[in-house]
């Protein structure tokens, strides 16, 4: 049984077909409604990946017998019966981390392997990309956590000027609109903006088209990778030692200033964003040729 927000058990259903899904919101209403639906399912053992409040009272409102987890400090160790050590944020990769978890109940680990596009992918892909699109460059200048993670637009737009293989198309949230709508304004009939126009299986079935993506340090970067999908990421105020997306066809570029990384969603220091601003378009375009 999994407990995630419904879009991603679309995403992942091909990949997980016996799996019972659960719906995972965020707050502790979502919580205390998960918890329930764990104690009416008979849950005896919860593995709870994120170390935050409301993962800690969804196990507990469970009733679950094992309650596994990060743990360390009064908060993260809140409800838990199995607490696992984790070293400082950067030491190893989240990824090794959450296997940690799995590990200690009992898993296991199984090779990675690249990401199914769910169901219907490519035909929703299909209808927003046009026919003569070539090959794709697909770009995502928004990330939700905050201008911290964003490269500047006019390096996105630089890196899609370099490109002469095909069309350049812009992706993301709904909450990327407005970085969507400044990119697409300055490469005009060259770039196809698709932020907030496409669900989670959609925006799948677009990347795993695209000839290479150029992201932030955003889910759009982490699931192109997870598709194997020739992915160049920028990092920012973030540490891709401990979150970058991994696979084959990754390249990370990460330019450090003396003040990175500190994880703040907004720059305080005069010389903002130095860390995304060092980092220049030629050495995107480098890492696509």
């Amino acid at each position: 049984m999994l407990a995630a927000p419904p879009a991603f058990a679309t995403l992942l259903a091909l990949d997980h077909p016996q799996a019972r899904w659960l719906p995972a919101g965020h707050g502790l209403g979502a919580a205390w409604t998960l918890g329930q639906a764990w104690k009416k399912a008979g849950v005896r053992r919860v593995v709870l990946f994120p170390s935050s409040l409301s993962s800690r009272i969804a196990g507990l409102v469970s009733g679950a017998r094992e309650r596994i987890g990060f743990g360390g400090d009064a908060e993260a160790d809140l409800g838990l019966t199995r607490r696992v050590p984790r070293r400082l944020r950067g030491e190893r990769h989240l990824e090794d981390e959450y296997l940690d978890l799995a590990q200690a109940a009992g898993g296991n680990l199984a090779p990675a392997r690249a990401l199914t596009p769910p169901e219907g992918a490519a035909s929703a892909a299909a209808s927003f990309l046009p026919p003569d699109a070539g090959e794709l460059l697909v770009l995502a200048p928004g990330a939700r956590y905050g201008p911290a993670k964003r490269w500047p637009i006019e390096r996105f737009a630089a890196v899609a000027r370099a490109w002469t293989r095909g069309r350049a198309v812009i992706v993301g949230g709904k909450e990327d609109a407005a970085e969507g709508a400044a990119l697409a304004s300055r490469l005009g009939e060259a770039g196809l903006d698709l932020s907030g126009r496409t669900d989670l299986p959609a925006l799948a079935g677009v990347l795993s088209r695209a000839a290479a993506v150029v992201s932030n340090d955003s889910g759009v970067a982490h699931l192109a990778a997870a598709l194997g999908r020739p992915t160049v990421v920028v990092f920012g105020s973030t540490d891709p030692r401990w979150t970058a997306p991994r696979g084959p066809s990754v390249r990370v570029i990460w330019d450090r200033v003396a003040c990175s990384p500190c994880f703040r969603r907004t720059c305080p220091y005069v010389d903002a964003y130095a860390c995304l601003r060092i980092i220049g378009p030629e050495q995107v375009v480098a890492e696509l040729s």
